[in-house]
């Protein structure tokens, strides 16, 4: 599995879970959850009884790796990834309650190395998403993008994963899609 659907899956119980805490105290946190300990910077801006909360992080992805599995049943090699990932995370409280949440990732300087042949790949992993929760439910929509290019071969590997969910005010699940599409042309 591509090293970023492990990340979203969590993402959404941790802001489920600060949105449906921030909805049952009648308070509205002042900081952002915490990350796994990368380095951040966070802001807080306050208008109009509005108050706005934006997190950027940077991810340090050398030493991992990752492959995309086809549907047809082609896979790309084992790929040892090098560069940073950039994450900003906007979380919005206006005053009639509503939390609204956007946040997109894009690579820095992301490339890797065949683990089998030594081909370089050109790399690109880009997640991006919005949410909005009220007293009468949640909406949420995001897209993950992995995508392996060699830079010799020019094999490509690709899988975008697309998905939207709504929730009624009991925090039951209404409507649940996902769809991914793979591109491999090996």
């Amino acid at each position: 599995m591509p090293s970023f659907a492990s990340r979203i899956p969590l993402r959404f119980a941790l802001v489920a879970i600060a949105m449906l805490a921030a909805c049952d105290s009648g308070n509205s946190p002042t900081a952002p959850l915490a990350t796994r300990g990368e380095p951040s910077t966070a802001s807080l801006a306050s208008t109009g009884g509005a108050e706005r909360v934006v997190e950027e992080s940077l991810y340090d992805l050398s030493d991992s790796f990752t492959e995309i599995d086809c549907q047809n049943g082609q896979v790309s090699e084992l790929v040892d990834l090098e560069g940073q990932l950039f994450e900003r995370f906007t979380l919005l409280y206006n005053p009639s309650g509503a939390i609204h949440l956007t946040y997109h990732t894009m690579p820095v300087g992301l490339q890797g190395v065949g683990t089998v042949s030594g081909e370089e790949y050109r790399v690109k992993e880009q997640d991006q998403g919005a949410y909005s929760q009220t007293l009468m439910g949640a909406v949420g929509t995001y897209r993950q993008t992995m995508r392996l290019v060699g830079r010799t071969s020019h094999r490509s590997f690709s899988i975008v994963v697309k998905g939207h969910y709504t929730m009624n005010a009991n925090g039951e699940i209404a409507v649940e899609r996902e769809k991914a599409t793979f591109a491999c042309d090996a």
